[in-house]
C-alpha cells in the first residue's frame, strides 16, 4: 500500500492518498474527517480539516504545525475497518484513527447506473 501524506499548514488540512487511485465516493466520518472510497469500499484517501485540532485530539495533547509536517502515516486494513496510525518522530508516540467501512444500502443505490 503506497501512502502519500501531505499537510498544508496555511489551510490546516491533511490529505492522505493511498495507491493514487480515483475515489467514487467521499464519506463524512466526522465533521472534519472525510474518507474517499471506491465502489468496492477500498480506502483511497483521507482528508482531515482543522487538522491541528483533530490530530491534537488523537494525541491527547497539543500538536504544533511544525510537528504536523513531520508526522508519519501508516494504514493497516482490518476486517471491516482501516487502522490509520499517525506517528510523531519528535515525541516518538502514536495516535490511531479507526475508519469503519461497510456497504450501505444508500451507497449501493447511488452506484447503480440508470
Amino acid at each position: 500500500m503506497k501512502i502519500q501524506y501531505n499537510y498544508d499548514p496555511d489551510a490546516d488540512i491533511i490529505a492522505v492518498e493511498i495507491n493514487m487511485q480515483k475515489s467514487d465516493y467521499t464519506l463524512e466520518l466526522t465533521e472534519h474527517i472525510l474518507v474517499d472510497v471506491t465502489n468496492d469500499m477500498k480506502l483511497v484517501g483521507i482528508e482531515i480539516l482543522d487538522a491541528s485540532e483533530e490530530i491534537s485530539k488523537l494525541f491527547n495533547r497539543h500538536v504544533s504545525k511544525n510537528e504536523m509536517k513531520q508526522l508519519l502515516c501508516k494504514i493497516k486494513q482490518e476486517p471491516n475497518e482501516y487502522l490509520v496510525q499517525f506517528k510523531s518522530p519528535q515525541k516518538n508516540e502514536n495516535a490511531n484513527l479507526f475508519i469503519p467501512l461497510y456497504r450501505s444500502s444508500v451507497l449501493l443505490s447511488q452506484s447503480k447506473t440508470y
